[in-house]
């Protein structure tokens, strides 16, 4: 037993001496068995970078990219003179991306091209996201009506924000922000549609 404890006590001396305490400091890199990709390399935001030819860490946002987070402020963010399209004043932009007229109400008719091809990605995107709910007709007959949500609204209905005579723009908004209706309310979906794709949902809303 002695020789026991002599033997455990040497080793774990010898691990002290050789691993050091948690407070000591080493100027060279630690051991690492597992490194678990702790010293990968990476590149920081707006830094350089020479694998890329513009030298640029930031990538450019991929085309039809779904930007996340409130894009409207983000003018107010950067310095005065930050110029985007996608957040100038001009009155169609802020059609297009808001949903609005110039004086704050909703926007009446479309800021995207009223034509064939726009139909079909409304039509897509509609199939995608809202026929489970409100029907394939926009009739609120979708496929969770039978699993307990009945809820959803019939966009043929006058008294609905997708209502004839109602601005085209009302659409667009409820598409951008939602519906609070209780647990059976309508989400955003600002996170999965771009503006000209909750536009497209709005004409082949309208065409239903």
């Amino acid at each position: 037993m002695r020789y026991f404890l002599i033997t455990v006590t040497v080793l774990f001396l010898s691990v002290i001496a050789f691993m050091g305490k948690r407070s000591d400091t080493f100027s060279r890199p630690p051991w690492q068995v597992f490194p678990d990709m702790d010293d990968m390399e990476k590149y920081l935001p707006q830094r350089e970078n020479a694998y890329h030819e513009d030298g640029r860490s930031d990538r450019p946002i991929p085309v039809n990219t779904v930007h996340r987070g409130n894009e409207i402020h983000v003018k107010e963010t950067f310095a005065e003179d930050y110029n985007d399209d996608r957040f100038s004043d001009d009155p169609h932009t802020i059609a297009l991306t808001q949903g609005l007229n110039a004086d704050g109400k909703p926007y009446s008719g479309f800021p995207i091209e009223v034509n064939e091809a726009n139909l079909e990605l409304g039509r897509a995107k509609y199939d995608l996201y809202c026929a489970i709910c409100h029907g394939v007709a926009g009739d609120g007959n979708g496929p969770t009506k039978g699993f307990g949500l009945p809820n959803a609204a019939n966009l043929h209905n006058p008294a609905r924000q997708s209502g004839l005579g109602k601005p085209e723009g009302s659409i667009f908004n409820t598409l951008t922000v939602g519906y609070a209706a209780g647990a059976t309310g309508m989400v955003s979906f600002a996170d999965r549609l771009t503006p000209t794709e909750r536009w497209a949902v709005t004409l082949y809303i309208r065409a239903l």
